[in-house]
């Protein structure tokens, strides 16, 4: 008897779970808005990964709210900590980006988005290099991601 309990209850269960309408929130195709101009100042290869991260929301389409946005990029890496020698143990990296929204040609909207992560030093300087490279990769594509999020709940 609670064998067929538990097999109803099983039963239920999947078909709430893959009944519940789950979409993903960043998908272009479902978007109330798009971006008209695109302008990048600053770090370039940050601006370079957020450029092709936002690319595919420049599709003109018939929604009502169009986006002009200046996105202006700093990058800064900081030593966190030093070994007994005096050599870098631990590094900080922060990635801010300055964004400016105009709304149909009207309203304007200015935005700081940043993010940091740390990462420690290596002893190969190219690996280390690679792992920065990676890191910077990383914050920029976060960065895009707050970018569409903000837009999306505007």
């Amino acid at each position: 008897m609670i064998k067929k309990y538990k097999n109803i209850i099983v039963i239920i269960f999947l078909l709430l779970l893959t009944s519940c309408g789950y979409t993903p929130i960043l998908n272009s195709e479902k978007t109330n808005f798009y971006i008209n101009d695109l302008n990048f100042e600053g770090e370039r290869k940050i601006n370079n990964y957020i450029s092709k991260n936002l690319k595919k929301y420049q599709r003109i389409e018939t929604t009502t709210k169009k986006y002009d946005i200046k996105i202006i990029s700093y990058y800064e890496k900081k030593v966190v900590n030093k070994d007994d020698s005096g050599n870098p143990k631990n590094y900080n990296i922060k990635v801010t980006s300055n964004v400016n929204f105009i709304l149909n040609g009207k309203d304007q909207i200015n935005k700081i988005f940043e993010r940091n992560t740390s990462f420690s030093a290596q002893d190969k300087k190219i690996s280390e290099k690679k792992l920065e490279l990676r890191n910077k990769k990383n914050l920029s594509n976060l960065i895009s991601e707050d970018i569409i999020f903000f837009l999306i709940n505007q």
